[in-house]
């Protein structure tokens, strides 16, 4: 393990989720990644580049079950999804758990990492709606029409809008690779900047699960 990476639960984990939830939270969010990228490579264990770019994906749906299946029978967990969708979601203790891959590698940092297009539409949306007040730079490509993923992320977004009090995003990201499985795990917030744009507020690694 990391030598930076607590053996338990931050404070500012147990600030957001409570004493209950904190420590589990801690050890299920990376077994929930690690599970979505072991269960991509053994389904396609001879297409290496496509796992990069499928991994890397917005809408690969296995984060978003996986996150489902681990932390959704957690005390004050809610399990938010719409039919026929990519995406579900987790809203636990007033905070909804979105996953984002932020890398391939281990010295890649979720804190380093940009706030930008790899986010996909589902993560700005809430973001946009949930989080702090942002402008997206006016050097930004804005992302492809996808009538399809603008419907399912609508449909989520309203779902997640009728939770009171209105809930915090809160980031699971993770870096990994279809050769090396998964390689990071982090629970972050965002804030945004002076100029509008958006950064980290804060960042926590959490253990990897250990080796099978």
């Amino acid at each position: 393990m990391r030598p930076d990476v607590l053996v338990g639960p931050s404070e500012w984990v147990v600030e957001q989720f409570g004493d209950k939830v904190a420590g589990e939270l801690w050890t299920r969010v990376p077994e929930a990644l690690s599970t979505a990228i072991d269960r991509e490579i053994h389904a396609h264990p001879a297409m290496t580049q496509t796992s990069e770019r499928v991994l890397a994906n917005p809408r690969w749906p296995l984060p978003y079950e996986e996150l489902v299946l681990f932390l959704g029978t957690l005390p004050g967990a809610e399990i938010i999804s719409v039919p026929k969708s990519v995406y579900q979601l987790v809203v636990i203790n007033g905070h909804v758990v979105v996953p984002w891959c932020f890398g391939q590698s281990a010295r890649d940092s979720m804190r380093d990492a940009r706030v930008d297009r790899s986010f996909g539409r589902l993560a700005r949306e809430l973001v946009r709606r949930f989080g702090p007040p942002w402008r997206r730079s006016q050097a930004e490509t804005p992302l492809p029409l996808d009538a399809v993923d603008e419907r399912e992320v609508a449909k989520i977004c309203a779902a997640i809008a009728r939770i009171e009090p209105k809930p915090e995003v809160i980031i699971a990201g993770w870096a990994g690779a279809p050769q090396l499985g998964l390689l990071r795990a982090c629970l972050g917030e965002i804030k945004s900047t002076d100029n509008g744009s958006l950064n980290w507020s804060h960042c926590d690694d959490l253990p990897l699960p250990p080796a099978p």
